[in-house]
């Protein structure tokens, strides 16, 4: 009976505990002339709050102006705070807390904002960013290349990529990989995009949006792709009595290919391996090697003995 006293007891205590620390945040609305509205996303300890029963609350000093739980929106498969800030006075500092309720737990965030009278921040692409830490605020394009082909020129700057590759790949079917500034994404036509993943042709300009963790940038990058020769250098050995010519070529690009052709028909096709492809054992006569865009016409003359 007295186990089971203690347990009861220890239960009610911890329920008074928990029940205390669940925030009771009211706005009295009629006492306030002027209104502010968000929409927010709420992240804490770099984790976006997603249950219904988690909280943003607005205040000035130890006033609570404003109050939202979470909204699941399924077009944007996110959770969004509608929160609406009330004032009479005209650049009043608003301070956040916010509410995880899984956690019990109530924290301060540092990030404040002055009241505007009638102002809206945030939409459902580009929402306000209520977090503790702040997120990252960075919208920016580190690397842009391609699955599986070698970038021979990149040129990155605000709001530009200039890419070269080699003249021997198709503009119509690439596929980017690339890095962004921590936490941002990248979209085209306003649709994620995830790097290494999706093919799409750059034959022109193609313009993607980066949007920063925090959702507070939105910068526009115009992608331009141009076709480089990238040059080759080729080497020959005439053919003498006892031994046939060799055409040896020297390229940048592994696993590019190099065709060997004579009289306007295929003899060979090898890969550059560590940077080269030989042919041996060629007969007099005149060949044509074409590798990455590099078409080259080289004789084999026959060597006499002496």
């Amino acid at each position: 009976m007295k186990k089971r006293a203690i347990i009861l007891l220890f239960f009610l205590v911890s329920f008074g505990r928990l029940f205390a620390q669940i925030p009771t945040w009211k706005v009295n609305e009629s006492d306030y002339q002027y209104t502010m509205t968000f929409v927010a996303k709420l992240n804490l300890d770099g984790v976006p709050l997603t249950n219904s029963n988690d909280l943003v609350g607005a205040f000035v000093g130890t006033t609570c102006r404003g109050v939202s739980k979470l909204t699941y929106v399924a077009s944007a498969n996110s959770y969004f705070a509608y929160l609406t800030v009330f004032s009479n006075t005209p650049d009043e500092v608003i301070t956040f807390y916010l509410f995880d309720s899984s956690k019990i737990k109530i924290t301060k965030v540092s990030k404040t904002i002055q009241f505007v009278a009638y102002q809206h921040l945030g939409n459902l692409f580009q929402s306000y960013s209520i977090a503790e830490p702040a997120l990252n605020n960075k919208a920016e394009i580190v690397s842009f290349d391609f699955l599986n082909i070698k970038t021979i020129t990149s040129l990155i700057s605000s709001g530009s990529v200039k890419l070269g590759i080699s003249q021997g790949n198709p503009l119509t079917d690439l596929t980017p990989v690339y890095v962004l500034s921590n936490g941002a994404r990248l979209y085209k036509n306003r649709i994620l995009q995830s790097s290494g993943t999706t093919s799409m042709s750059f034959s022109a300009p193609v313009t993607f949006e980066v949007l920063s963790e925090d959702e507070s940038t939105l910068v526009s990058y115009t992608v331009e792709v141009t076709p480089t020769l990238v040059p080759a250098v080729f080497y020959k050995k005439d053919e003498v009595c006892y031994e046939g010519g060799v055409i040896k070529v020297l390229f940048p690009i592994e696993k590019e290919n190099v065709v060997l052709t004579k009289g306007g028909f295929t003899l060979s096709t090898q890969s550059i391996t560590a940077g080269q492809a030989l042919f041996s054992n060629l007969t007099e006569g005149t060949y044509q090697i074409s590798v990455g865009g590099n078409v080259k016409e080289i004789k084999i003359n026959l060597k006499p003995t002496l």
